[in-house]
């Protein structure tokens, strides 16, 4: 994925990070997770699938900073501090973020 596409799949992410080094190298470690992305619905809450919790921990910073209640130097720290501490094994922080389920549990949302 690259961040142009990224862009396009999350509009509630700002166009002006677009040329942040930081926003290309962790589009380049999580394009496989956000693809599967999903913003979730309210109703989900906690209970989200994996692809509700790849975007609460993937974009939701993002689109907190993009409706005015983050600043910028700290939205873009935390997207460094993710790239330090997952992006040597994205499959494994991805594995890390899918919810336990029992067998036949039906999928979040609204019913």
């Amino acid at each position: 994925m690259r961040v142009d596409e990224f862009l396009a799949r999350f509009p509630e992410v700002p166009r002006e990070l677009r040329d942040e080094p930081v926003l290309a190298r962790y589009v380049d470690a999580f394009g496989e997770l956000l693809r599967h992305a999903v913003k979730p619905s309210p109703c989900v809450g906690d209970n989200g699938d994996a692809e509700h919790r790849f975007y609460t921990r993937l974009v939701n910073d993002l689109a907190i900073y993009g409706i005015g209640l983050a600043r910028r130097e700290r939205t873009l720290a935390r997207l460094s501090a993710t790239l330090d501490e997952d992006a040597g094994a994205p499959a494994t922080f991805g594995c890390s973020l899918v919810p336990r389920k029992a067998p036949g549990a039906p999928r979040a949302g609204c019913r």
